[in-house]
């Protein structure tokens, strides 16, 4: 998922949501009546949820935070058509990580939680939960009646079979030890296979997921996991269908016929070779059909298309790129339909750091302090970008407001270069930076980097294409990762855990891609992750995001805007930090409608 977050209200929503005993957090939306950078730089999403110390029982809001049973029907051709810029690497819920994965899956399934319009966890397929006194046991009840979209009975060994895909050693994804807190799941995941393939069975059979009834999920965690209510709430926890997902083998979610899911809409249509992927309202979702009759996701790669598909009447939604922004801020027409709101999603210069010259840190320090971020925010992004020192953006939980290092010094990063051996860039080997083609404008962008590190360091970078779906598969192994890209990190929800150890702790995929690994980060977030008085929880995790900036690991760059041009007749939408690819795309536009 990408993108900033808001400050003000929004500020004030999420720490007095972080003060509500296990009630409290939050991530993406879901539907109501009122998911790993942008989707064009296919940055990473992730996140997790609240500090607040674990009480007795946590049971679920009152059915009004719930979204409102509609049975009125949706009027002939009611169609919400979205342009987005990357076609999704993978549909898989228990394997996609990237945000245009995500905002896809998000329309099509529902986990036992999901996140309102304000980013509280509410209630989803589960109607009710309730931990025991010290967080170590968490008992789901779903809701009576619960159907996929094709009429079959959802029940709790589905979710339990989707921990299983999670987990499962053959295939893993990059959200795998998101769930090292359930019994038995670290036993799973370390599993060598095919050589200890005998003993999976058994480890399964041990692990801490059970379903008592087909209305009961019961999680025993290894340690206190206050926030578990809200991590089910992502989508590694979407109950795809089991018998469809072995039938199809190992692209199943490539085949519409396979998407057959429990939320709000249902995939119809997945076509590529038309850059085209297409809902239709849910007749069988718990609360209701949606009011629109369907959405239309259109796969437009250059966003000066786009602009023009939306000025044509073609698309109703669509993500503009920079450089066009200050034209629309002054069009009399288009200046009104413009929404500029601050995202949750931090981006960032990556780098391979198990190869030369970025195993060196010196170097990695060089290039932080060469990097002119308010000139590239002002000149190469026209302002859709706020500047950022540290990795957890103004706004959430852990903003370290007083970061000062690696701001921008020429001179400070022409010294750390000839300290590494490398003075005026001699000696260095061809460095190659790849970027989204897709999007025309990413060239210039990349090359405008180029220059202002070939002027202050002396440095020559080859900007090196890169199509967009195939750079976010790069990406996904660190004998793939380029040697230097763009990335980035949006919140699933607003917790530190989220920030700093699904991405951070060197146990996870995404530290393995980039080669990030430091001990003393692992030992503060294991410690800060098990805390539960809120004030030692915070320090811990300050201290290993103090650790991480230091090591410079990445370049944090800043924190992305949400920007989005609306057609005024749509209406309804919940306009969230972490729309990362379409305003209202958290809340699954539930109660959107087209008013022409």
């Amino acid at each position: 998922m990408n993108q900033p977050q808001r400050r003000g209200t929004l500020l004030v929503m999420l720490l007095l949501a972080l003060i509500v005993p296990i009630l409290a957090a939050c991530g993406g939306q879901a539907p109501s009546t009122g998911n790993t950078g942008q989707a064009t730089a296919a940055a990473p999403s992730t996140a997790e949820a609240s500090t607040a110390a674990p009480a007795t029982t946590a049971e679920s809001p009152t059915a009004a935070t719930a979204p409102e049973a509609t049975s009125a029907p949706a009027t002939g051709g009611n169609i919400l058509r979205i342009a987005d810029a990357t076609w999704p690497d993978s549909l898989d819920p228990q394997k996609s990580s990237f945000a245009n994965e995500i905002a896809i899956l998000q329309q099509n399934y529902e986990g036992l939680t999901r996140y309102d319009k304000d980013l509280k966890t509410v209630p989803a397929a589960a109607e009710k939960w309730a931990y025991n006194a010290d967080a170590t046991e968490v008992t789901f009840t779903l809701r009576d009646g619960l159907k996929y979209s094709d009429g079959s009975p959802l029940t709790a060994q589905d979710f339990v079979n989707a921990v299983y895909r999670v987990l499962d050693p053959h295939s893993p994804g990059d959200y795998q030890t998101l769930l090292f807190m359930i019994k038995g799941a670290e036993d799973i995941i370390n599993t060598e296979v095919p050589t200890d393939e005998a003993k999976l069975p058994d480890l399964r059979k041990a692990l801490g997921i059970t379903a008592p009834d087909d209305k009961t999920v019961k999680f025993e965690l290894n340690q206190p996991t206050p926030y578990f209510h809200t991590l089910v709430g992502t989508w590694v926890m979407y109950p795809a269908k089991q018998d469809l997902i072995d039938k199809g083998g190992e692209t199943w979610y490539e085949d519409v016929a396979n998407q057959v899911g429990n939320g709000p809409w249902q995939i119809t249509t997945i076509d590529k070779s038309a850059n085209l992927i297409e809902f239709k309202a849910n007749e069988n979702y718990w609360a209701g059909r949606p009011k629109l009759d369907g959405l239309q996701v259109k796969y437009i790669d250059d966003l000066t298309v786009a602009l023009q598909a939306y000025k044509n009447g073609e698309v109703d939604i669509m993500t503009p790129d920079p450089n066009d922004v200050p034209t629309i801020k002054s069009d009399a027409t288009l200046g009104k339909e413009y929404h500029e709101y601050p995202g949750a999603c931090m981006n960032a210069i990556s780098f391979n750091l198990n190869k030369p010259p970025f195993n060196n840190q010196k170097v990695r320090e060089a290039f932080a302090y060469g990097f002119d971020r308010a000139g590239y925010a002002r000149d190469a992004l026209k302002d859709t970008e706020i500047p950022s020192l540290t990795w957890i953006p103004q706004g959430y939980p852990g903003y370290d407001k007083n970061e000062t290092r690696f701001g921008y010094d020429p001179a400070k990063a022409k010294q750390l270069l000839a300290e590494a051996g490398f003075a005026n860039g001699a000696g260095l080997p061809e460095l190659k930076w790849s970027y989204n083609s897709n999007n025309p404008a990413n060239q210039a962008r990349i090359e405008y980097i180029a220059q202002m590190y070939q002027k202050g360091l002396g440095i020559t970078i080859t900007p090196e294409p890169v199509e967009g779906t195939t750079l976010t598969n790069l990406r996904k192994s660190n004998e793939t990762y380029p040697q230097i890209t763009t990335s980035g990190w949006c919140a699933d929800y607003p917790d530190q855990q989220n920030w700093l150890s699904v991405y951070w702790q060197s146990s996870t995929n995404f530290a393995k891609n980039t080669g990030y690994k430091n001990a003393e980060v692992d030992k503060l977030l294991g410690q800060a992750d098990i805390e539960t008085d809120p004030a030692k929880r915070a320090d811990l995790y300050d201290q290993a995001q103090k650790l991480v900036v230091g090591d410079v690991g990445q370049i944090m760059r800043g924190v992305s805007k949400n920007t989005y041009l609306v057609k005024p007749y749509v209406q309804g939408l919940d306009f969230t930090p972490q729309d990362s690819d379409w305003s209202g795309q958290i809340t699954g536009t539930f109660g959107t409608t087209i008013t022409k």
